[in-house]
C-alpha cells in the first residue's frame, strides 16, 4: 500500500476548465450513469477474446453463468471478469485494443461497439476494483470521445491513450503511460453539457509530467509527477516503453498455444517468472543410472566334437578328424549413450518468428521435456530441465559466470533491429541468494548503453531485478552450473533488450 504524502491540489469548478473538458470528452458524461444497466442485445456481441490467463480467473456472463478464464476464450458486451489473488488476465478486443487485468479486480464490458465510419462507436466500461492496464485500440484513438471507463467514485475519458486505472472504495487513481486522461466524479447529476454537478475534476497528461491523478471519495483532487520507480508502489506493476505492441491482435493464436504455470508472476506486463516447484514433488533420491541392471550372457559358445561309428566289419580304419573350429570371442558393444538435453534452453513462443535471433530456438524443440522459467509474453521463454526441485543445498559461496551467448535488439515505434552485445556479466552468492548482472550494448540509434541489475535468487533458482528503468530476469540450473537471463532498458529511442547464456567458470 502506498503511503507516502501528497501536496495536492483542490480543483474546483471553473466554467473554462469545464468547457475544456467538456471538448476532451466530446458528449456528457450522464450517460455514464446508464452503466448501471447491461445492454439487452449483448448476449450474441462477439467484442474480444483472452489472449492470456494466468492463476484463478472467471468470467461471468450477464445470465450469471461462470465459466473459467481460458486462452482463446471469446467476450461479450455484458461479460465481467474476475481475477483472484496473483491472477492476470490480458484481453484483446476487435479493434486492437488490449487490457490487462490485475489481481483482485473486476471488470464489466458494458459495451464495446466500433464502427468504422464513426457514427456508433460506443465503448464503455466498468472497473468496480482492482486495477486495470488500457491501451486504447482504433476505436476510441479515433473516436476519443466515445470512450469511457466507470468506476464507483470517478469516469475516465482518454485521448490517446495508455494508462492504468486503480478503483477501491476510498478513490480513483490513474496514471498515464501515454496520451491524456479526464477524471470526473462519477456522481449522480453531474452534466457537463448543462456545466452543472460536477464538482471535481483533474486531467492528466504524459507530456506534462503531471501524469499521476488521485479523486478521493471526499471530491478531493491530488494530481503531480510520479517519482523514479514509484510506479510499482502505486500500481503494483511496472511499464516498459514498446509494451503496447507485446500483445498484438494478429500475435494472440501464437500467445494462446503458451500456458503459463500457475503461480506465475509478472515482472512488468510482459515480463514474467514462472513458479513450477511443488514440495511434493521434490525428487526423493538420485536418479539410477540408465543402463540396464544386469547385462547378457555372453559366454563363448562350446566346440562340439561329433563321435565316428564302428563299422560292422573287422577293418579298422582310422576315424576322420574334424576341422577344429577356433573359439569365437564374441564382439562386445557398449550401449551408446545419447548427450543428456542441454539445461537451460531460449525458446520462441509457438510461431512467434519475427524476432533478430539466431540461438533462440523454435517453441516445439525448446518445451520437449522441459518447463518454463522466466519469459518475455508473446516472444521468448527460458526453459529449463527437471524444474520440480530446489537448487542443490551443497552450492555454497559466490560464483562467477562466463557469458556463452548473447543477443539484443531495440524495439521501436517503427520496428525491431539488432543491437550489439559488447559484454556482460553475471555473479551469484548462494550463502546470500543474491545476484549483480550486468550488460554493456550499442546500437546506432542509442550509442553506448550499459545496463546493471542486482536482486534475489529464489529456492528454485529463478532471479529477477529490476529498478525504474531496468529489469532482468533469469533462472540457474538445479547444479548451479548454467544460468540464463533476460534484459531490458528504457530509452530515449525505445527499449533495448535481449537474452544470454552463461557457464559456471
Amino acid at each position: 500500500m502506498f503511503t507516502n504524502h501528497f501536496s495536492g491540489l483542490v480543483f474546483h469548478r471553473f466554467a473554462c476548465t469545464v468547457i475544456a473538458i467538456f471538448a476532451l470528452m466530446g458528449e456528457p458524461l450522464a450517460q455514464a450513469q446508464s452503466s448501471t444497466k447491461l445492454a439487452s442485445n449483448s448476449a450474441t456481441n462477439t467484442v474480444g477474446k483472452v489472449a492470456v490467463s494466468v492463476g484463478e480467473a472467471k468470467r461471468v456472463a450477464p445470465s450469471g453463468k461462470t465459466d473459467l478464464l481460458q486462452v482463446g476464450l471469446t467476450l461479450s458486451t455484458g461479460d465481467k471478469i474476475v481475477t483472484g489473488q496473483d491472477a492476470v488476465a490480458i484481453l484483446v478486443f476487435s479493434d486492437e485494443g488490449r487490457i490487462s487485468v490485475r489481481p483482485d479486480s473486476e471488470l464489466i464490458i458494458r459495451h464495446y461497439e466500433v464502427d468504422p465510419k464513426g457514427v456508433n462507436t460506443r465503448i464503455e466500461l466498468e472497473l468496480t476494483k482492482g486495477t486495470i492496464r488500457q491501451i486504447s485500440g482504433n476505436g476510441s484513438r479515433s473516436q476519443p470521445e466515445k470512450y469511457r471507463l466507470n468506476t464507483p467514485i470517478a469516469v475516465i475519458g482518454v485521448r490517446g491513450t495508455d494508462f492504468l486505472a486503480k478503483t477501491s472504495q476510498g478513490a480513483t487513481e490513474a496514471f498515464v503511460h501515454e496520451g491524456k486522461i479526464v477524471v470526473v466524479a462519477n456522481a449522480p447529476g453531474c452534466d457537463l453539457s448543462a456545466q452543472t454537478g460536477c464538482a471535481s475534476f483533474a486531467m492528466a497528461s504524459a507530456a506534462s509530467g503531471m501524469s499521476y491523478v488521485k479523486l478521493n471519495q471526499n471530491g478531493r483532487v491530488e494530481q503531480r509527477a510520479v517519482m523514479s520507480g514509484e510506479l510499482e508502489k502505486l500500481f503494483g506493476i511496472e511499464l516498459v516503453q514498446g509494451a503496447k505492441n507485446a500483445v498484438p491482435a494478429s500475435r494472440a493464436n501464437n500467445v494462446a498455444e503458451f500456458r503459463l504455470p500457475q503461480g506465475t508472476k509478472f515482472v512488468t506486463d510482459t515480463i514474467f517468472a514462472a513458479s513450477n516447484y511443488k514440495p511434493e514433488e521434490a525428487p526423493t533420491s538420485n536418479p539410477t543410472s540408465t543402463l540396464p541392471a544386469t547385462s547378457p550372457d555372453l559366454t563363448a559358445l562350446a566346440v562340439v566334437t561329433p563321435t565316428a561309428p564302428t563299422p560292422p566289419s573287422q577293418t579298422v580304419t582310422q576315424p576322420l578328424t574334424p576341422p577344429v573350429t577356433p573359439p569365437v570371442t564374441p564382439t562386445i558393444i557398449q550401449p551408446v549413450t545419447p548427450p543428456p538435453p542441454a539445461p537451460l534452453v531460449w525458446g520462441r513462443f509457438a510461431n512467434a518468428t519475427a524476432l533478430p535471433t539466431q540461438f533462440i530456438v523454435a517453441y516445439e524443440q525448446a518445451s520437449l521435456g522441459r518447463h518454463v522459467t522466466v519469459g518475455e509474453l508473446g516472444e521468448y521463454a527460458l526453459w529449463r530441465t527437471n524444474p520440480a526441485g530446489r537448487l542443490d543445498p551443497s552450492l555454497k559461496g559466490e560464483a562467477s559466470f562466463t557469458l556463452s551467448n548473447a543477443e539484443a535488439m531495440l524495439v521501436q515505434p517503427a520496428g525491431t533491429s539488432a543491437a550489439q552485445v559488447n559484454s556482460a556479466s553475471l555473479s551469484v552468492n548462494f550463502d546470500r541468494s543474491t545476484f549483480a548482472a550486468g550488460v554493456s550494448l550499442s546500437h546506432q540509434a542509442t550509442g553506448a548503453v550499459s545496463l546493471n541489475v542486482s536482486g534475489k535468487v529464489n529456492e528454485e533458482g529463478v532471479f529477477v531485478g529490476t529498478n525504474a528503468t531496468e529489469r532482468v530476469a533469469g533462472a540457474l540450473s538445479l547444479d548451479g552450473a548454467k544460468a540464463g537471463y533476460l534484459f531490458s532498458k528504457d530509452v530515449s529511442a525505445g527499449t533495448l533488450k535481449g537474452v544470454t547464456l552463461w557457464t559456471r567458470k
